[in-house]
């Protein structure tokens, strides 16, 4: 049936994101394998897809459960004005950050796996962290960070990460770039590591302030990069370096 509408009313495309809360593209992990996102676009304009094109859109109905939803939709219309209300900016962060956490989970899960005497916790809490021994500045109390790591009856070190993810540009990744040096910065006065975790089509087109906040942040990586193992790097350099009784990452 998604074909056949497809095929004989390509219009529809150009209202697909709407569905998923999206303007323009839509990124979803690739269920096949979940250390990859896969960005799907779509046209403002109708015009005939062709029979690749048509697939390409099935998949996307399948892997973003847009069928499932639509079965229980009464009115289209309705729910799509729903969502234009909803469209907010803490909206498209929180599906990004969902988004990125999910894609590198298997290169945290792969760092856990060679350093087994880590400790790890999903958004990690302020009060969560003070009570493992972590003395956060102030400043964070209100924080909830996509993951923490520490090593185990050592509780002066501690490292805390941000995983998101950006499917459009604009200022508003300037002032993003800048917040996460600024935390960056103060986190690192405090004794406690940061990892920024980022990724998505939007900093192509904001690759200076990326740039600016590279050259001040130690360990900014995006998926790809933990996939090969810059993760587990920065876990080592800032958690198991100059550690007496383990040989094997003394400095």
């Amino acid at each position: 049936m998604a074909r056949r509408v497809l095929t004989d009313y390509p219009k529809v495309v150009t209202a697909l994101p709407l569905l998923m809360a999206c303007r323009n593209s839509v990124q979803l992990l690739d269920e096949k394998n979940e250390s990859q996102v896969l960005t799907y676009s779509f046209p403002k304009q109708a015009k005939r897809l062709t029979e690749e094109e048509v697939e390409h859109y099935v998949r996307f109905l399948c892997d973003s459960r847009i069928l499932a939803l639509l079965e229980r939709i009464e009115s289209v219309p309705d729910y799509v004005t729903g969502v234009e209300v909803g469209m907010d900016t803490n909206g498209r962060k929180n599906r990004g950050g969902d988004c990125g956490v999910k894609a590198i989970y298997p290169s945290i899960e792969e760092a856990l796996k060679k350093f087994p005497f880590l400790r790890s916790r999903s958004e990690a809490t302020f009060d969560f962290l003070s009570s493992q021994g972590c003395v956060l500045p102030e400043a964070f109390r209100n924080m909830r960070w996509d993951w923490a790591f520490w090593v185990k009856d050592n509780s002066q070190r501690f490292v805390v990460m941000e995983v998101n993810h950006y499917g459009g540009g604009g200022s508003k990744l300037k002032a993003i770039a800048r917040d996460y040096t600024e935390r960056h910065n103060s986190l690192t006065s405090a004794g406690i590591g940061f990892v920024w975790v980022t990724d998505g089509l939007g900093w192509l087109k904001t690759k200076n302030a990326l740039r600016e906040a590279f050259e001040t942040i130690d360990y900014l990586v995006n998926v790809s990069l933990a996939k090969d193992g810059l993760l587990e790097w920065a876990l080592r350099r800032l958690l198991l370096t100059r550690i007496k009784g383990r040989k094997e990452f003394a400095a």
